[in-house]
Order: structure tokens, then C-alpha cells, then sequence
């Protein structure tokens, strides 16, 4: 299936075959594709060329190496643009067609800790809203969030957290947000969160931290969300 007389590299051969074989579902998400080893003798090509063709296609996203199992065909990742305009989770993943589903971990009233005082600008020992959700896309765990809600914006532990939180602030409560800041951080699954989200320990993660703000600047809502990195990407559009 590879000619070994062409110019083109065998390893670009090889991970052309495989790329194929992925976008037509012989290979299908979530499954292990041959072993290095059956590929070498499936295509008669050395160890070499075969991982430089798996490295190529680990590289696309295509394929995930999984320390003790092999490789395997990785899931179509959830995207997130990092555009002007500031969405909820569940507004970003209906935009792509999705069906979200939330489990609601913890609901709580709670004094605010001093850790949170930072991003709510607010005093120490002041009630918010406490919610722990793990929120599920086509019903597979995706992300787990951590929300912390200023009182001062209505909300209670009354309220229906299993949608967006944006929607429950603006149309239940006419709040109006101007904006939010956010930082990314890549990270690795602790063992809670990885039983959670369906990894491993150790996995790697993405870290999405927020602060919602109010019409008048000021933080209504803190947020820390923790992503499957291997189900979720955020890509930023730049321009020179």
C-alpha cells in the first residue's frame, strides 16, 4: 500500500493511510488503532517510520497516546473561541449543536473565604452562593465547575443551577454583564476531579478561571472551571 520508490516520504505514506482510515471510521473515536508493531509488519516499514506517522497524527489531534494501552483515536474536541463576545458554556456548546446536561454536586450558602474575597472584591465572611456542577456534553462529562455567586445579584440556593447561570442572572434577576476576565492555564486532573470527569489521575486538564462582571464593573460571579483536555480546545483568532 506504500510505494517505496516514491519521493514522498514513508512515514507521510503511512500517516496519509491512517489519517484516511480515521476520517472514513475504520478507525473510530475512542478505539486503538494497530499496535507500532503490527503496523510495521502490516506496511513493511520500520519502528521509525511508524511512530513519526503516529507523532504527525498525535500532533493533528487525531490520535491520543495512552501510557500502557497504546494509541488511540481521539473524540472531535469541543471548541472555544476566544472572540469579543462572552458566552456561557451552555451557549458555546448549543452553538455547536450539542446537548448539555448538569449534574448539581454541592449547593450551598456559604461565608466567602479569603481566596474568593480577591475576585469579588467583597469582605471577608460575606454570604454568596456556592455551586459544584459537572457539566456533560451528549451526555459524556466534560467540565467541572466551581461557581461563586455575590447574593447582592438575587440568586439564592432556591434557584434552578442546571442551566446557564448567565440566563438565571439576567433574565431572572435583570442583572446585566458587561464583560468578564479569564485566565487559561493547562494543569493535570487531581484524583477527585478525574472520577469526576471520567480520566485519570494525572490526566492532563485545562484550567479556565473567570470573574463575570456586573453593569457598574464590578464582579458578580467567580468561576473555576476544570476541562478534559482531550474533549475541549480554545482557540484564539489573531490579526496583525
Amino acid at each position: 500500500m506504500l510505494d517505496m520508490n516514491s519521493p514522498v516520504p514513508l512515514y507521510f505514506q503511512l500517516q496519509e493511510v491512517l489519517r484516511k482510515r480515521i476520517l472514513n471510521d475504520v478507525y473510530r473515536p475512542g478505539e486503538l488503532i494497530p499496535s507500532e508493531k503490527e503496523l510495521q509488519a502490516l506496511f513493511g516499514v520500520s519502528r521509525v517510520t511508524v511512530r513519526n506517522a503516529i507523532n504527525g497524527l498525535v500532533f493533528e489531534d487525531l490520535l491520543i497516546k495512552k501510557q500502557g494501552k497504546g494509541t488511540i483515536v481521539a473524540f472531535q474536541r469541543m471548541q472555544e473561541n476566544g472572540n469579543s463576545t462572552l458566552q456561557s458554556f451552555t451557549e458555546k456548546m448549543e452553538q455547536q449543536g450539542l446537548e448539555i446536561s448538569t449534574d448539581v454536586i454541592d449547593l450551598s450558602r456559604i461565608s466567602v473565604t479569603e481566596r474568593i474575597t480577591q475576585h469579588l472584591r467583597i469582605q471577608e465572611n460575606e454570604e454568596i452562593i456556592y455551586i459544584k456542577r459537572l457539566r456533560k456534553v451528549d451526555g459524556e462529562p466534560i467540565a467541572l465547575f466551581e461557581n461563586y455567586v455575590c447574593t447582592s445579584a438575587g440568586v439564592s440556593e432556591m434557584d434552578d443551577y442546571s442551566g446557564s447561570i448567565y440566563k438565571l442572572l439576567e433574565d431572572k434577576y435583570g442583572n446585566k454583564i458587561s464583560g468578564a476576565e479569564k485566565v487559561i492555564e493547562a494543569g493535570v486532573a487531581r484524583k477527585e476531579d478525574a472520577e469526576y470527569l471520567d480520566i485519570l489521575e494525572g490526566d492532563p486538564v485545562l484550567i479556565i478561571r473567570y470573574t463575570t462582571l456586573g453593569s457598574d464593573n464590578n464582579p458578580i460571579e467567580y468561576a473555576e472551571g476544570i476541562y478534559r483536555a482531550d474533549r475541549y480546545k480554545y482557540m484564539v483568532s489573531l490579526k496583525r
